[in-house]
């Protein structure tokens, strides 16, 4: 009655959050999904899914046949890795989460340089955003992390310090000062997001006052209102490349003070310090050789 594919799909739509993202994360159609999981309550006999407007949650009798999927699937991951170790074999798997900005600029960078420099490792990436890659970080369900979140800037684990600009989709100067951008009706994440914090911190410094119009959690929410005309907002380049490109949206230089976020590569207590400082390594030279804007 239960089917492996079905129980993986269900488990990644409850951790991504919504049907879409899972969509994206398993590489298949919105409709198919909603097909499979449609399938599965009717083999089951209840329901397993709330849909809601801010996404998708386990019903009550959903989470215990979750709880159940979880197990399978991670027997199953057991039963392969003990597999592959007597078929005599050395390949590995890393699982590594990347936030919504890099998995958008560099997916096809690092499975290219992971090839290069690990061929008998299997990359799988994972988009979530921060929160949800904090979350599979603790349970174990990835082994590496790109996270706004790190020990601190001189740390081990920091990939990159990325610079913040000013994004409109209207006019707006190769370069402006913070007090020049605070001063536009400014569409940001709320005050818990890591990158707001990165912001504030460096407008309290500066003795600016933002002129915060609007609070968005999510930054593909945050550009279409941007995009629409009903404000700007403070990104990474990463974050706005492809609508930069596409003449959609227009950045600005940050200055007097300059923003920056940093990146972090977070692991799980399983990776070993090799493998880690491998990956942490091949990120940061993808970061630094990034295009930077033309403004």
């Amino acid at each position: 009655m239960l089917d492996l594919r079905r129980l993986r799909y269900l488990v990644a739509i409850v951790e991504c959050g919504s049907m879409s993202a899972a969509a994206k994360q398993l590489g298949i159609a919105q409709p198919a999904l909603s097909h499979h999981v449609t399938e599965l309550e009717r083999l089951v006999g209840f329901r397993v899914l709330y849909r809601q407007a801010r996404g998708v949650q386990a019903t009550e009798k959903g989470e215990m046949l979750l709880s159940h999927a979880r197990d399978i699937i991670e027997r199953v991951q057991q039963a392969e890795t003990a597999i592959r170790a007597v078929a005599g074999t050395d390949d590995d798997m890393i699982r590594l989460s990347l936030i919504p900005s890099w998995a958008t600029a560099f997916t096809p960078n690092i499975i290219s340089a992971v090839q290069a420099v690990m061929p008998r490792v299997s990359l799988r990436v994972i988009e979530a955003r921060n929160e949800e890659s904090l979350r599979l970080i603790g349970l174990g369900k990835v082994d590496m992390a790109v996270s706004l979140v790190g020990a601190d800037d001189a740390a081990d684990d920091l990939i990159i310090k990325e610079t913040l600009y000013a994004v409109s989709a209207r006019s707006i100067a190769p370069a402006m000062t913070l007090k020049e951008v605070g001063k536009l009706p400014l569409i940001l994440p709320p005050k818990d997001n890591p990158l707001r914090s990165s912001i504030d911190k460096v407008a309290e410094r500066a003795g600016i006052c933002l002129n915060v119009a609007m609070e968005i959690d999510g930054q593909d929410t945050i550009k279409r209102a941007v995009t629409a005309g009903l404000g700007a907002t403070i990104l990474s380049w990463n974050s706005i490349r492809s609508e930069h490109e596409a003449g959609q949206l227009r950045a600005a230089h940050i200055t007097d003070p300059v923003i920056f976020r940093s990146i972090h590569l977070l692991k799980n207590k399983d990776v070993d310090g090799k493998t880690f400082r491998n990956v942490r390594d091949l990120l940061r030279k993808i970061a630094e050789d990034s295009v930077r804007p033309k403004l």
